[in-house]
């Protein structure tokens, strides 16, 4: 037979059939939410399995928590709003219920029976809200793979246009008997946890606090309002609605958690979406040339005779190979020129009389050896004819580019680094060797005009040197049929660096890439703004459940106000002074949880922020529209 306990749950549930609603869609949009992250998990899961193998190969580790944190924190944050919203409803369900409690009380019932009563009725409402949501967020998580799956064929096909060896991977919907278990399993804490603080709180009231209809926040002291702006603003009845605030806090804290947090997660995406719209912006080259790219491996390790770190270019590309390779490119009847670079092999040991005061002002220029990256420049043949002609210098000079680009907190400065009259630049390696590297010619930034030149993070000694080995070298070029110039290329970089395994630049030592330089961007714009996608439907999701919250608690606390009301209108408050009062109500509690909600929003983002402009040009803008719009909403 069943329990008393659930018995008076379940009735409760048929003759408050709005309550009721209110809860299982609460339970129905969080499990949904936790089974469309559950989804994603294991599509995603399903995906580096097929691609990379069931252990996801030699990096099965660095994939694992590449998958989990994601999925952990999404959890973590949905688990949150659904207890706030959970438990608020369960919360303004026991307070509606307080003169039953009292009642049962009366006739011997103990506190561990009403407890138990209200989680009962959680209980009941798991029973059909779960499934639900299981139903619904299998709905929203097949969507959303779809649609993240769009994201990857694309960025797939760029890939496939990218790397020398072909490869495809794609995102399928996968879901497992593991997946609704997880999901559902969870979502049955969140719900017992959420239910299990009011059901505490009203098992502890006695009897007459239950017959009068005290609710569990109710605050026995006179709140004391302190005359000021709500009673100039508002009138006697804003005065009114913030003792009725300050007296049940408990009533109307979950509410004012729910839109704070709301307020929080609009404020939150706003501000990352538009830093990730300013580092897409920084990104994207201005030029569509074809870059056939080359890049060596390198291994790392402490120099025997001074301890210091040492790097070694594993196959480097020697002049006499990359000057080959540029003819037989050009032969395609594109004009090509290459650009490469070695910033292993040399340090250097900057004079302070050599730089300009900008340069002096540049933090973290030199390393606890008082010694600056360095990259050395190499070019082929014809171009580097064209760039002596520039500097003014005779064929076979080192050329110095004095300009230096540097990211100054979230702005990119660019400065003249060296003064006039540097004749040469002292360079010495991991073994302390020195290299005198005389200097024949200048280049400023307006002679530096092609893209082989525009670096994201340029080292502050750059200077050109002609026949050198690099580790890298690229290739650019304008062609009239990128389709067929791009096989041409591939057919001439497999005469020289065929890629015959799975993973050549770990096994090989080299990689070889051929694309337009605007591609690899568009690839990182596609993931970007998949992401911004995700996290936009996910905060929605979560907005809407906290509306859920919302919607329930203030029609539950005007039901069980019946009293109150009553003694009000007898004393001559009219029917549009009460509408007044519980409006300053709702604007009050707007106005309190707009104050941690902004100040979180804006705080989170910023803080994220000041990580960010260290490594990128990206600085925080306030998300004026996303604030109006939280407001507004």
């Amino acid at each position: 037979m069943m329990k008393i306990t659930s018995q008076l749950a379940l009735s409760q549930l048929k003759l408050n059939r709005k309550r009721t609603m209110a809860g299982i869609s609460a339970m129905a949009l969080s499990t949904a939410l936790v089974t469309a992250i559950m989804c994603f998990l294991t599509s995603g899961n399903k995906m580096l399995t097929n691609f990379l193998g069931p252990e996801y190969g030699e990096y099965g580790g660095a994939y694992s928590v590449i998958l989990a944190i994601p999925a952990l924190l999404l959890g973590l944050l949905t688990a949150a709003m659904s207890v706030t919203v959970i438990s608020n409803i369960f919360a303004a369900s026991a307070n509606k219920r307080m003169q039953e409690f009292g009642i049962l009380k009366c006739v011997g019932g103990t506190g561990k029976q009403i407890k138990a009563t209200v989680l009962s009725e959680s209980l009941w409402l798991c029973a059909t809200g779960i499934p639900l949501g299981l139903i619904l967020g299998t709905l929203i998580g097949y969507g959303g793979v779809r649609i993240t799956g769009h994201f990857i064929s694309d960025i797939n096909e760029l890939a496939q246009g990218i790397i020398m060896r072909p490869f495809t991977f794609s995102l399928p919907f996968y879901v497992s008997g593991w997946t609704y278990l997880s999901a559902a399993v969870f979502s049955f804490l969140i719900v017992l946890y959420s239910a299990y603080r009011p059901a505490k709180a009203a098992g502890k009231l006695t009897a007459i606090q239950c017959v009068k209809g005290v609710g569990t926040g109710a605050d026995f002291k006179e709140a004391e309002v302190k005359t000021g702006l709500i009673p100039k603003i508002f009138g006697c009845e804003g005065e009114i609605a913030c003792k009725n605030i300050k007296r049940n806090k408990n009533g109307y804290k979950a509410t004012i958690r729910a839109l704070a947090l709301g307020i929080l997660l609009l404020l939150l995406t706003g501000g990352l979406s538009g830093q990730a719209r300013e580092f897409r912006e920084w990104m994207t080259p201005d030029s569509e040339e074809m870059m056939v790219d080359y890049c060596s491996n390198y291994e790392t390790a402490l120099n025997k005779k001074t301890g210091k770190r040492e790097e070694r270019i594993t196959v480097p590309i020697s002049a006499d190979r990359y000057n080959e390779i540029t003819e037989k490119l050009s032969e395609s009847g594109t004009d090509i020129y290459g650009v490469g670079s070695d910033s292993f092999t040399y340090h250097a040991t900057l004079d302070q009389n050599m730089l300009t005061d900008e340069m002096k002002q540049v933090p973290d220029i030199f390393d606890e050896n008082h010694e600056t990256k360095v990259e050395l420049i190499t070019v082929d043949d014809r171009f580097y004819r064209k760039l002596c002609d520039r500097a003014g210098a005779a064929y076979g000079s080192n050329l110095l580019i004095n300009s230096y680009e540097y990211n100054k907190k979230g702005r990119y400065v660019t400065i003249t680094p060296y003064r006039d009259g540097v004749t040469e630049i002292t360079m010495i390696n991991a073994a302390n060797e020195k290299q005198v590297f005389a200097v024949g010619g200048i280049l400023d930034q307006e002679d530096l005009e092609e893209q082989g030149f525009l670096e994201m993070n340029p080292y502050p000694v750059r200077l050109v040197v002609p026949g050198i080995d690099a580790r890298s070298f690229d290739w650019f070029g304008t062609p009239d049929d990128e389709q067929a110039y791009t096989e041409y290329a591939r057919k001439i970089m497999d005469e020289y660096y065929p890629v015959t395994t799975k993973d050549s630049y770990v096994e090989q030592g080299y990689t070889v890439r051929i694309s337009r330089t605007d591609i690899m961007v568009k690839m990182l714009n596609i993931a970007i703004v998949l992401a911004e996608a995700v996290m936009y439907g996910l905060v929605i999701l979560l907005i809407l459940m906290g509306f859920t919250s919302v919607i329930s608690t203030l029609a539950t606390n005007i039901r069980i106000r019946s009293r109150e009301f009553a003694i009000l209108k007898s004393v001559g408050m009219t029917n549009g002074s009460l509408r007044k009062m519980i409006y300053c109500e709702s604007i009050l509690c707007i106005i309190k949880a707009l104050i941690p909600g902004i100040t979180l929003g804006i705080v989170i983002p910023f803080a994220i922020n000041l990580s960010i402009r260290k490594a990128f040009p990206v600085l925080y803008h306030m998300p004026w529209a996303m604030l109006v719009t939280g407001i507004v909403v």
